[in-house]
């Protein structure tokens, strides 16, 4: 696993799920799909478990893991680059992929294969810098993680644990023995999704809830619970059953 619990450990970004041993459960990197252990799905191809299933919908929902990545807007290649990795991927040869290119050369294609696996190289020693770089700054440096099926999260969403802490106490009141309740809704979403994560919180990780203990919990943190419920369910902080008899913290 990675050294942030809440974010998919490479082995699965590259089937493009993960699982919840403790929930039993696999859960799309790329949606809100989730598979239960013990249950049967219909396929193409007739009858899965979960873990089947889970590939399944991630080939078809989504064209399969490397198509998902490729796609994603922070894979930060260039789209020539992005091009030849498909086109590896799909077995093509070097005169294949050059023609592909508008005619180039193969050396030009070798060139871009090695650039590839020096940009791996390089994300290698990056990963490293960074895993150091957490151990050593104080928290206050450091950007708050949210879970990591979490929607719209990029550069416009990171926060420093005192930028964060800044936020709650604009926005939360600590109310004596009743917990925290908002005393406004923020327009920007930087600001829903920390207020949003805070609020996440109040779920034990692990434990099922109705949408009924839901709402318990919701209600004193803001009249229009429904919204934050809702809120919390777009965003993926919260997860839930299809007919919304159970809910979960991911």
């Amino acid at each position: 696993m990675s050294e942030h619990p809440l974010q998919p450990s490479i082995e699965e970004l590259v089937q493009g799920y993960s699982h919840d041993a403790e929930k039993g459960q696999y859960r799309c990197l790329y949606c809100s799909a989730s598979f239960e252990d013990g249950l049967i799905y219909p396929i193409e191809e007739g009858n899965a478990l979960a873990e089947r299933a889970a590939a399944d919908h991630v080939a078809e929902s989504h064209g399969g893991a490397f198509a998902a990545l490729l796609a994603m807007e922070n894979a930060g290649l260039p789209d020539v680059q992005k091009k030849v990795l498909h086109l590896l991927y799909e077995g093509k040869s070097d005169s294949e992929i050059a023609e592909a290119l508008g005619g180039k050369s193969s050396s030009t294609v070798r060139n871009h294969r090695f650039a590839l696996r020096r940009r791996e190289a390089e994300s290698r020693s990056f990963l490293a810098l960074m895993r150091l770089l957490d151990r050593k700054q104080p928290d206050t440096q450091r950007f708050i993680q949210y879970p990591a099926g979490v929607a719209a999260q990029d550069e416009r969403a990171m926060v420093s644990e005192k930028e964060a802490e800044a936020m709650e106490a604009r926005y939360f009141r600590e109310l004596p023995g009743q917990g925290i309740t908002l005393t406004a809704w923020p327009k920007k979403q930087k600001d829903k999704l920390v207020l949003l994560r805070r609020i996440a919180g109040l779920f034990e990780e692990g434990r099922p809830y109705t949408e009924k203990e839901v709402n318990a919990i919701l209600a004193p943190v803001w009249a229009d619970h429904v919204t934050i419920r809702r809120y919390l369910i777009e965003y993926r902080f919260l997860d839930r059953k299809t007919d919304c008899s159970e809910y979960w913290r991911p």
